[in-house]
């Protein structure tokens, strides 16, 4: 019996295995690390940013790499920069969009918005779950301290519709989901659910017009079973509040406008 020889064209080639390089300016990664904290709400409109000095040590590059970073950061609309006296870097509040541009941006981001929220899900619901099993007291007050926040903004009827206060009830939603991730004590799914909130902060941000009676309810249940050490109650009912958080999403745009 003859051995078969191999023929090389049977197997895939270095170049079909391996895939170009780009190298990624240090200004790049400062300008992706300060939005990504703007659009989690961790920098709110009227925030000051920490002076140039004190971002190139805190990130370890150059000055010239901060100020860089700084120009593209003005160019997005999300920071402006004052001199002199009372100055410095200062957070922009992004403005609300119209219906109509609402409508137009879910239109045609609607598959890429639907990726991202089954991502969402199926990490936060692990998320939930393990934070129902690992969770400590520090966890367990840093996510009540979010709801509570949450619950004095949408005490007021009025409140409601005041964009600053969206804009709040948006970082502290932010603040509980991460509390949430922060708890599963797992690097990779906080790092999962850091990168899908920063994705959908801003335009979710942008689109609602005002908070719901029930945006908090949810919250609240999630951490009532967190609290309970509830793992599989954790998982579905964090699994809920984003179904209907979709839901309200795609409501947003008339039916026989929605892709098929």
């Amino acid at each position: 019996m003859h051995p078969v020889e191999a023929n090389p064209s049977q197997f895939p080639q270095p170049e079909q295995l391996i895939g170009s390089v780009r190298a990624t300016a240090a200004y790049e990664l400062v300008v992706e690390q300060i939005r990504k904290s703007i659009f989690l709400g961790r920098f709110m409109p009227g925030d000051k940013l920490p002076p140039e000095r004190d971002l190139a040590e805190q990130m370890l590059v150059s000055r010239t790499t901060i100020r860089e970073a700084i120009r593209v950061l003005e160019g997005e609309g999300l920071v402006s920069t004052k001199r002199g006296a009372g100055g410095g870097l200062t957070v922009l509040q992004q403005n609300k969009l119209t219906q109509a541009e609402v409508e137009i941006y879910i239109e045609y981001q609607m598959d890429l918005l639907d990726s991202l929220f089954e991502f969402r899900i199926a990490n936060e619901a692990a998320a939930a779950r393990l934070a129902a099993v690992k969770r400590t007291d520090a966890h367990l007050e840093k996510m009540r301290k979010a709801v509570d926040a949450m619950d004095a903004i949408c005490a007021s009827a009025e409140s409601r519709s005041v964009l600053t206060n969206i804009s709040r009830f948006g970082a502290w939603d932010s603040e509980f989901h991460l509390a949430i991730a922060e708890a599963s004590m797992n690097e990779y799914l906080l790092k999962a659910v850091e990168d899908s909130r920063a994705a959908m902060f801003l335009p979710v941000g942008k689109v609602f017009s005002r908070l719901e009676d029930r945006a908090n309810e949810h919250h609240q249940e999630i951490l009532q079973a967190i609290e309970a050490k509830d793992p599989d109650l954790a998982a579905e009912k964090m699994r809920q509040h984003l179904e209907a958080t979709w839901e309200s999403l795609t409501d947003l745009v008339p039916k026989a406008r929605r892709k098929k």
